[in-house]
Formats: structure tokens, C-alpha cells, sequence
């Protein structure tokens, strides 16, 4: 990377933004000191053993020094601005604790038992969508491609998820999916073998999930799940329903390796992150990924960060939300006269590298090569 003889690197070699074009994410080994990581573990640990865990608490400690300093304080925030451009400094973060576990019975979000799902209960899905309670059997559905029974309120833009994510971003209901530019993820232990916990993402999904968007947008929207393509929910084994998190024509073109659940479903193979205490990983907004079971024997600790370059009228980015046009609870936000925040997130998620200055000579490149 970039760097004088023994200074903290400041930018992606060309190497590096090759890689991250064509796969979505890149590692960045070391990028963050231990002294920064411990105090950031430290701060996780405390609230961790508080009653009620991590995620009573992951909001309290968000705003945090320890959590923010991750980015702020390393090297990542020069390679996010020589890669990315202008961007919001985060004020906040999300540390998550994924602490060991046996397989559950439970059916999930996915309308399977979890201890069907293999790579360790791997469900790919894309950042920004809604997440709450659905119908438990097909005879309550009353429309796969856009459902409205009481699960999902009036079913628009003021229907807030248990994830606190909109239903519809907009009254108009032409964007249900959040918009932002990149999910950094830092690790603040041991991840290095699959099995402990670690993300793990679709490898090179991002540029199918580009040509699926366009789609949408070129067929009239809405853009994300109830457009052209992509139904919100879907049937699962003999009569479980499940939401759909991913739209089919993007998983079906990821059948290598893949494995079969009894009931027919393919789950594709995933990329898992092996990262060790300081390792950062950069990752499109639009590469499919999900954390997966731990089944080591240490919680694991991440902090994800959720950032955006700089849309010049848009919203100020904190950098722990999945849907920044909107407030974390779902409250409409003001804009000045003439910006319209859903038609700059549309240009974004049909183009993701329009926001990636520092890409623009490799994108260009590697664009006129297929």
C-alpha cells in the first residue's frame, strides 16, 4: 500500500483495487494498533458483562472514543479518503459480540430450522432492508411479491422494522432498501479460522447485484425487494415462509460449491473473512454477507462501521445506520430544495463505484477489459 519506508499505509495499491473491483471486499491486514484495539475490546468487554450482554447496551457505548477511534485514529481513515473521496468522520459504531453456541431448532428468518443451514447458519442478504415479524405458514400469505397482512403494518414508508429499518424508504415507496458506500469491519480478536463467528460474503455477487438494480430501475422500480424481480417474501420447505433477502436471478448465478437444504434450497458457498485482532475489511454496500454461528470457544468481537462519501445536500452519516436517508428510528429528515435523497440513492446502488474516487482510473479499466 502507499506508504513511505516504515510510515502507516494511506492507500490501496493498484493490486489491491483490482482485487477489490473484481471481488467487492478486500482485507487490510494490521490496519489498526493494538493499543487501539484493546481499548475498544476493553470497553466491549465491560458492557458484554453487564446483565442483559452486548446488545442491551451496543448503542450506549456506539459513540464511544474506544469505538470510534478504530477509523478515526488509524490508518483507515486516509485509505478511506484516498479510496473513497470526502466522507463523514464517524461518530459512531457497532461493536457486535457473537458469543459460541450449538446450532439451534429454532426456525429462522430464512423459514428453516438453523441447524439446517450449513456454513455454519450462512444466510446471504444485502444491508438496508427492513427485518421483523412475518407470516408462519403459506396459507396467512396474501401476496408473496408485495404482503400486507398485519405483520407489516400499512406496509410503507412509516412501517419500521425490529431492525429499525423502513419498510419503504419513501412515501412513494419506489426505494425499500437503505444507501451507503462501504461496510468496514474491524476485528478486535482472533477470527482466523471459519467456525469462530466470522462474516463471510458472496465473492464478486456486487456486480451481479449492479446489473440486477439497473434492471429494476430500467423496468420502472421499485428498487429493492417488491420491484421487478425481487418478491418480499418467499416459500420455504413444506409450508414455512421466509424473508427474501436476496433476489433469485443473484443467487442462482452462484452455483459452485453450493449445498442443498432438504427441502431444495440452494444455499451458495460462501467467502468467510479470517481476520486477526486489528485486521480491517472493506466491503461494497452491495456484497451479499452475514455473520455465521461461532462455534469456537471465545465470543467473537467485531466493530462495523457503515460509511458514505460525502452526497452534497444529503444526510450527515454517523456510521452505524444501514438506511441514512432516514433517522436510526425511522424519522423523515430535511433536505435542502432540489435534492432528492432517493434519486441519489438509486444512482448509487445502479452504479457502485460512482461514489469511489480514488477507483475511478482502475473501474475504468477494468470496465473496458469485459
Amino acid at each position: 500500500m502507499g506508504q513511505a519506508s516504515g510510515a502507516a499505509p494511506t492507500e490501496l495499491t493498484i493490486e489491491q483495487k483490482r482485487a477489490f473491483y473484481r471481488d467487492g471486499f478486500i482485507v487490510l491486514k494490521g490496519a489498526v494498533s493494538r493499543e487501539l484495539t484493546f481499548e475498544a475490546r476493553r470497553l466491549v468487554n465491560m458492557y458484554a458483562g453487564r446483565s442483559g450482554g452486548i446488545r442491551k447496551y451496543f448503542l450506549e457505548i456506539g459513540g464511544s472514543e474506544a469505538i470510534t477511534d478504530l477509523v478515526n485514529k488509524s490508518c483507515l481513515a486516509e485509505i478511506l479518503r484516498n479510496t473513497m473521496g470526502p466522507y463523514d468522520t464517524p461518530t459512531r459504531g457497532m461493536a457486535m459480540v457473537l458469543y459460541p453456541r450449538e446450532p439451534s431448532k429454532r426456525v429462522g428468518i430464512h423459514g428453516l430450522p438453523e441447524e439446517l443451514v450449513p456454513n455454519y447458519g450462512w444466510n446471504p442478504h444485502l444491508d438496508g432492508l427492513w427485518t421483523g415479524p412475518i407470516p408462519q405458514s403459506r396459507s396467512e400469505v396474501d401476496s408473496w411479491q408485495a404482503p400486507r397482512t398485519d405483520h407489516f403494518g400499512e406496509g410503507g414508508a412509516a412501517t419500521i422494522g425490529t431492525n429499525f429499518t423502513p419498510y419503504f424508504q419513501n412515501p412513494e415507496r419506489t426505494v425499500s432498501i437503505g444507501s451507503y458506500t462501504v461496510l468496514l469491519g474491524v476485528s478486535l480478536n482472533d477470527q482466523t479460522e471459519f467456525g469462530r463467528g466470522n462474516v463471510a460474503l458472496l465473492k464478486g455477487a456486487h456486480h451481479e447485484v449492479e446489473r440486477f438494480f439497473q434492471k429494476q430501475r430500467d423496468q420502472g422500480g421499485p428498487i429493492g425487494p417488491e420491484g421487478p424481480g425481487w418478491p418480499r417474501l418467499l416459500p420455504v420447505g413444506e409450508d414455512g415462509v421466509g424473508l427474501n433477502y436476496l433476489p433469485d436471478v443473484v443467487r442462482s448465478q452462484f452455483t459452485e460449491g453450493a449445498e442443498h437444504t432438504p427441502d431444495g434450497t440452494m444455499w451458495p458457498k460462501p467467502t468467510p473473512i479470517l481476520l486477526d485482532e486489528g485486521d480491517a475489511v472493506l466491503a461494497l454496500h452491495a456484497i451479499p454477507h452475514s455473520g455465521t454461528r461461532n462455534a469456537g470457544a471465545d465470543p467473537r468481537m467485531n466493530v462495523y462501521f457503515r460509511l458514505r462519501r460525502d452526497r452534497p445536500g444529503g444526510a450527515v452519516v454517523a456510521g452505524d445506520s444501514d438506511h441514512p436517508d432516514r433517522g436510526w428510528n425511522g424519522e423523515f429528515l430535511s433536505y435542502p430544495p432540489g435534492y432528492d435523497p432517493w434519486k441519489v440513492a438509486v444512482d448509487a446502488l445502479c452504479d457502485h463505484w460512482r461514489e469511489w474516487d480514488g477507483m475511478a482510473e482502475v473501474v475504468a479499466e477494468e470496465r473496458s477489459r469485459s
